[in-house]
């Protein structure tokens, strides 16, 4: 139970560092990383909401995080500046003003899979994120466990930082 809280609370806390082996090319040479809307990179306050559960003792009702989205190639990196802690995320789409991601972690004992599709509003983000822990003995799914988050975010620097300050030529 405590490897399970300790992986939880990593996840939601540090859902981002997308790293992308082989970036998966939409077309004409774009890929899927190429298209995750800019105004999502910058620091962000998030907050995350527990909306349902399979395990209430498990899941976290709500965190209240610190996130730095940045990208350098087709590296996406999401860190939490007050841990340091970093984790690696698939982009599964991202269009004009959203972003969804994949994370699977994991060995033959315990799978934890985290999905999360988000919504850009100008300075803003909210969206979903759901989770699910499957445990297994010898190939055989013993138990599953879910949890789905709304999450709410508030950029406070990056792309638009010079709003922040009332300074409109940059």
């Amino acid at each position: 139970m405590r490897k399970i809280f300790i992986i939880f609370t990593f996840l939601l806390s540090f859902l981002f560092v997308i790293q992308i082996a082989e970036a998966k090319v939409i077309q004409g040479g774009i890929t899927v990383t190429d298209r995750v809307p800019a105004g999502f990179f910058g620091a962000w306050k998030v907050v995350a909401v527990r909306v349902s559960t399979t395990n209430e003792k498990m899941f976290a009702p709500y965190s209240v995080e610190m996130w730095n989205l940045s990208k350098s190639g087709d590296v996406i990196t999401l860190e939490n500046p007050v841990s340091g802690a970093q984790a690696s995320i698939t982009v599964k789409d991202a269009t004009e003003n959203t972003f969804t991601f994949q994370r699977v972690t994991g060995d033959s004992s315990e799978k934890v899979t985290e999905t999360a599709a988000l919504t850009l509003n100008g300075d803003n983000f909210d969206g979903y994120d759901t989770m699910s822990v499957k445990y297994y003995k010898n190939g055989t799914l013993l138990k599953e466990e879910n949890v789905k988050y709304k999450l709410k975010a508030m950029k406070i620097s990056g792309e638009n930082i010079w709003k922040i300050f009332g300074v409109n030529n940059y």
